[in-house]
């Protein structure tokens, strides 16, 4: 029985719409929009502004950004098979062919280097960018099968977008101000990682990749989460410090939200026997936001 045009139509277009969210699943676009933020964070606080100029990079930061997660997702296309977290996503339940995954990440991943180029002329800003995405699917994720140091290459890839928007807006090389926002983008993440390997520690002590759940007890890797969260606020307060022209009511906002944060940690961490650690992530994510958020906002309204 043949079909009429409109049901053909209807069924193209459904095809269309999974195959585009696939697409965008494997690119991790909510995550790498937090990470494109971070890098409006790095252009703000050297230019004091935004414009076109902080759209193209945040643009491009996107772009590049999505195109190494999309490799990432075909990197470990056969690893994410064996867990249940990851068994699901794209490419490794099948839906999304790894090929077509990789061809889609190095497309996104030129044209994420091809645009920062051509808005900004600022080399720096283009080898950032390409040392972020050698770092990440270069060294983290190959080294992720073997050590559980992987998670430094990791940190350092993680921590460079806010460094990209800086070079990109004129920011020097080793500017103390830019070092204080990598060094908070590096102390962030590991908590950050190990709240994941304790939400699915059952599962990650089942696996063969090399991971702290497998090495530490639980109650050890809770203890470390409170003294890397509050060797982050450390750092926040001396950024806090740093910014005498941020307006005072928003610096006080920081640093009490940032005592608040660590109190709660410590209660849940140390004084709880199960703590929630999805909410934990959760938490911490939404402070990192926050904290992003308030100096974004403070560097402007200087």
């Amino acid at each position: 029985m043949n079909r009429e045009p409109e049901d053909l139509s209807a069924e193209l277009q459904l095809s269309l719409f999974w195959t585009v969210r696939y697409r965008l699943q494997a690119a991790k676009v909510p995550l790498c929009l937090l990470v494109a933020f971070s890098s409006l964070l790095g252009f703000v606080l050297f230019a004091s502004r935004l414009g076109w100029l902080g759209c193209g990079v945040f643009i491009s930061v996107l772009l590049l950004a999505c195109g190494g997660a999309t490799l990432n997702s075909f990197q470990e296309h056969r690893c994410d098979r064996l867990m249940e977290r990851t068994r699901r996503r794209p490419v490794a339940s099948g839906v999304l062919f790894p090929e077509s995954a990789r061809r889609q990440g190095q497309l996104l991943s030129g044209a994420g280097l091809l645009l920062l180029y051509l808005t900004t002329w600022s080399a720096p800003a283009v080898v950032a960018g390409a040392a972020a995405l050698v770092l990440y699917n270069a060294v983290y994720t190959p080294l992720k099968q073997r050590t559980i140091w992987a998670i430094v290459p990791g940190a350092l890839c993680g921590a460079m977008p806010p460094y990209i928007g800086w070079l990109a807006a004129g920011g020097t090389v080793l500017s103390p101000a830019i070092l204080a926002v990598t060094a908070s983008m590096v102390l962030w993440q590991v908590p950050h990682f190990w709240l994941v390997l304790l939400s699915y520690r059952s599962q990650y002590r089942c696996s063969t990749q090399p991971n702290l759940a497998r090495m530490m007890a639980e109650p050890v890797l809770k203890y470390l989460s409170v003294v890397w969260v509050a060797a982050l606020l450390v750092v926040l307060q001396t950024m806090v410090a740093m910014m005498t022209a941020m307006p005072v009511g928003l610096r006080i906002m920081i640093s009490a939200t940032g005592f608040g944060l660590l109190l709660v940690f410590s209660i849940l961490m140390v004084v709880r026997r199960e703590p929630n650690y999805r909410f934990l992530f959760m938490l911490l994510n939404m402070f990192m936001l926050y904290i992003m958020a308030m100096f974004t906002v403070g560097s402007l309204v200087v």
